[in-house]
């Protein structure tokens, strides 16, 4: 039989059996606790934001960036028992930390080891005759006096390969795949053996560095362009919010967002089989180094070749060329980086806090924030620890009253998220391989990540599965406004700011983005197939920042957030009230606040997109293929989540334990039937067929990601069986399609 067939097969009976287990588990458990047929107390959500406190979490804040705390450095596991102590104190049933020994990646920090950028000049000297000119910087100096006698990280990329490489300047732009083919084939710019200088913006950094390498270039620098973190006339840090000329992003470059790169699919337990470093595919293979514009200009400015076109040119005071090398009468000079970053194997840190449901249990409902940083990372964690911290204190305290939810609410604080999604990643494949007591892909309702509380302070921003669209925007409706003198018209709640500054309105309502990666969603999202969330109020897109002006500098401070971003910490509070809301009605109502029809219909939006759109006409017309298959599964899942939606809505009986318990098991199961147990093309820890995140940028989201991976530059893909691939996601995407439809199928 062909192995998608047992595959369905496997995954019917296990749907079957799931369902009547959580039947029998939710009877026999519910009624020695309370009365399982209770309705939601319509109190605890008013007295739930009552409690979550402004000042408080910016308490939270102040504490979490007195010092760096970089994974697996000593800083993080302070702020990491820190967490469990709080989780304790907050009256939590169980508060845990679990440690894991990964793969993660340091500058040195050995005097005359540093990395650094040089710009060399024919002298005639030995050894090489040539001499250094200009050196980049090597550490961000202070600008207040945050920094000042801290252990804080010179600026560096993870993972980057170490050595020193020399050679002849290219100018990438962003450093996107398509920047590559513009240079390579309508510049007839041969990058092998170049050293590449890329923006930074518009796609994950270690894409720009995978392309580079696939290109054949030896090295790539990345700067931070003023005309993508800064705005004309405003002041820089420390006068004003935008990145100075000083201000450089750190980050990681792994090749792939899943976990610890030794143990792709496994976690990093004791007895986990630990890959070869030099057998690890996903680890870039050429250096890597982060520079300021301060420093970039001084190589730009020199730069031969051809003006670049329009949208190539940043915003520096230089003439933007493509290259290669130098002009005269510097055509002689080349560039030499000398990186020392290392990989090394050190312990990472993730805390759970647990309060047990009082009817069912064994059902999961999880927020969670990563609590490792590149050096202060006052946005970016801390502002989302500082609010998730205040979130679980308000649930604690409810406790006390004697309130507990109807299910399970897990916090996570996981580590080393930003190396690559370590801590939740480790803790997803923890408990779904090995404790299976524990089993989130039976268990767990919906996964909330609020990585940054606060990024700007202009509109919130979400990003979800549909099925959680509408709990997202009734709970907006519930929060008051954190600042209303600032719009004008009618605007009391969270919900009038988005709506009235949405960047654009979908049927009438404020618009919700598709998940990509980037941040610890994606676990929960493509290991287990749990529905999930995002959330961070920021600014105005059309400034054309992209996140925000500080990301990961040693100046994202609390200074910073405290003078410049939320001096009252009124927008962190409404970002922590939407979430505890949103967790309070996954948590508590009798039947589950996730639409399957809204998520039916957003699929049907995606089919026409792609069946009507350049990509799938050339799938029909070059290709030779058919969307009628999954146009039909498209069809039958609409057909399915309509009537399953008016069955809740109109026969549901919710005095019938058996009929509620086997609902909520198909609406958090739903979301499951989009888990491809073989994983994407090339991608065997990416399994959502619906959402998965960009080959091309992992920080965006596409839609049927295994068909437009198969398809992406098809034109110039010699293998003689292209289309079969092609053909052969089309035909996972409409079997998935066909799962889910079934898995609606209403049991009475």
């Amino acid at each position: 039989m062909d192995p998608r067939g047992l595959i369905a097969i496997a995954v019917s009976i296990a749907f079957v059996v799931g369902i009547s287990v959580g039947v029998l588990i939710g009877w026999f458990s519910g009624p020695d606790r309370v009365d399982p047929q209770r309705e939601a107390d319509p109190t605890i959500s008013k007295r739930l934001m009552d409690l979550i406190d402004n000042v408080q979490i910016d308490e939270n804040l102040k504490y979490l960036t007195s010092d760096p705390h970089v994974a697996g450095r000593p800083r993080q596991h302070e702020i990491a028992q820190w967490v469990r102590d709080q989780y304790i104190k907050f009256g939590f049933d169980e508060a845990e930390i679990f440690t894991y020994n990964v793969l993660l990646s340091y500058p040195s920090e050995v005097p005359g080891e540093e990395n650094v950028i040089q710009r060399l000049v024919p002298d005639g000297g030995e050894p090489d005759g040539y001499r250094v000119e200009y050196q980049s910087q090597i550490d961000e100096p202070a600008l207040d006096e945050t920094a000042e006698g801290k252990d804080v990280l010179p600026p560096f990329n993870a993972y980057s390969a170490t050595g020193t490489v020399e050679g002849e300047l290219v100018y990438a732009n962003y450093g996107r795949v398509e920047d590559f083919f513009h240079l390579e084939r309508e510049k007839g710019i041969n990058l092998t053996d170049k050293i590449v200088i890329a923006r930074y913006g518009k796609l994950f950094r270690g894409d720009k560095a995978k392309y580079a390498a696939d290109f054949g270039a030896k090295g790539i620098i990345l700067y931070s362009d003023p005309a993508d973190y800064t705005v004309t006339g405003e002041p820089v840090y420390p006068d004003g919010k935008y990145l100075p000329p000083t201000g450089t992003q750190r980050g990681s470059c792994i090749g792939g967002l899943v976990g610890d790169p030794l143990t792709p699919g496994y976690p990093s337990v004791d007895s986990a089989y630990r890959s070869p470093e030099e057998k690890t595919s996903i680890l870039p293979t050429i250096p890597i180094h982060p520079i300021p514009s301060k420093d970039a200009i001084e190589f730009l400015k020199l730069m031969d070749g051809e003006d670049v076109q329009k949208d190539w040119k940043g915003d520096m005071n230089v003439t933007y060329k493509y290259g290669p090398g130098f002009a005269s009468p510097n055509e002689n000079n080349k560039v030499r980086m000398k990186i020392s970053t290392h990989n090394e194997k050190a312990d990472t840190w993730t805390v759970i806090g647990t309060i047990r449901g009082s009817v069912e249990p064994d059902r999961y409902v999880i927020m969670g924030n990563h609590i490792d940083a590149w050096a202060f990372g006052a946005i970016d964690p801390s502002s989302g620890t500082a609010a998730v911290l205040e979130v679980a204190r308000a649930f604690g305290e409810l406790t006390k009253t004697g309130w507990r939810p109807r299910r399970t609410i897990i916090f996570g604080s996981w580590g080393s998220e930003e190396y690559g999604l370590i801590g939740s990643y480790e803790w997803v494949e923890v408990r779904t391989i090995f404790e299976l007591t524990k089993n989130l892909d039976r268990r767990a309702v919906a996964y909330l990540n609020m990585d940054v509380a606060v990024s700007g302070t202009f509109v919130p921003y979400f990003a979800s599965t549909p099925n959680l669209y509408r709990a997202i925007r009734e709970a907006t409706k519930l929060v008051p406004d954190p600042n209303p003198d600032d719009l004008e018209g009618d605007v009391t709640t969270l919900y009038d700011r988005w709506l009235a500054r949405a960047p654009f309105l979908e049927d009438g309502e404020p618009y919700i983005a598709d998940l990509g990666s980037g941040s610890d969603f994606t676990a929960f999202l493509q290991v287990v197939g749990m529905s999930a969330s995002d959330v961070s109020f920021v600014d105005d897109r059309a400034l054309g920042i992209s996140p925000y002006p500080m990301y990961h500098s040693v100046y994202e401070t609390y200074k910073l957030v405290k003078t410049y971003y939320d001096p009252d910490f009124y927008y962190h509070q409404a970002a922590a009230r939407a979430y505890a809301e949103i967790m309070r009605n996954l948590a508590e109502s009798i039947v589950l606040p996730l639409n399957c029809l809204d998520y039916a219909n957003k699929i049907d939006d995606f089919f026409k997109s792609l069946r009507d759109g350049d990509t799938g006409q050339k799938m029909i017309n070059d290709g030779g293929l058919s969307f009628d298959h999954m146009e039909q599964a498209v069809n039958k899942l609409v057909e399915a989540a309509t009537t399953f939606q008016e069955y809740i809505e109109n026969e549901v009986d919710y005095t019938n334990l058996y009929q509620i318990r086997a609902v909520n098991d198909q609406l958090m199961s739903f979301e499951r039937a989009f888990i491809d147990p073989l994983g994407l093309p090339d991608r065997p820890t990416t399994r959502h067929v619906i959402f998965a995140p960009s080959t091309r940028d992992k920080y965006s989201s596409d839609k049927f990601a295994g068909i437009v991976d198969t398809m992406f530059d098809i034109d110039n893909n010699p293998d003689p069986d292209k289309w079969e691939y092609v053909a052969e996601q089309l035909a996972a995407v409409t079997y998935a399609l066909q799962s889910a439809a079934y898995s609606l199928k209403i049991i009475t």
